[in-house]
């Protein structure tokens, strides 16, 4: 079990450490530093609350998408949203490598893919 723990403490330090999540770390800071970016992200999570309990109003989706709109023109969310895409790419790999491991030990699946 040791072998194992150590193993995922390598992957987890392996995104931890890598030029993607350290960027993502960078931008998040500088995001929440930008009063015009952290009160548009407050925006929309206020407007998706209210869209979906309005039961999908279109009105409501329609500033939705303007605030959203607004959000996507700053280069800085956008580069984030770029490096997080990645680092949660990496993360998804992991995950999905671990389930088919899994799968096939539980399985008794010699076979390869």
């Amino acid at each position: 079990m040791e072998k194992l723990d150590k193993a995922l403490e390598d992957v987890i330090l392996e995104i931890k450490n890598s030029n993607d999540y350290l960027k993502c770390i960078e931008l998040k800071k500088k995001m929440d530093n930008n009063k015009e970016l952290t009160d548009l992200v407050e925006k929309v999570k206020k407007l998706q609350k209210k869209y979906v309990n309005s039961n999908y109003d279109s009105k409501i989706k329609e500033e939705l998408d303007l605030v959203n709109s607004k959000l996507n023109d700053i280069p800085l969310y956008v580069m984030y949203l770029q490096y997080l895409e990645k680092v949660n790419g990496k993360i998804e790999f992991v995950k999905d490598s671990l389930n088919d491991y899994f799968y096939k030990l539980l399985n008794n699946d010699t076979s390869e893919n």
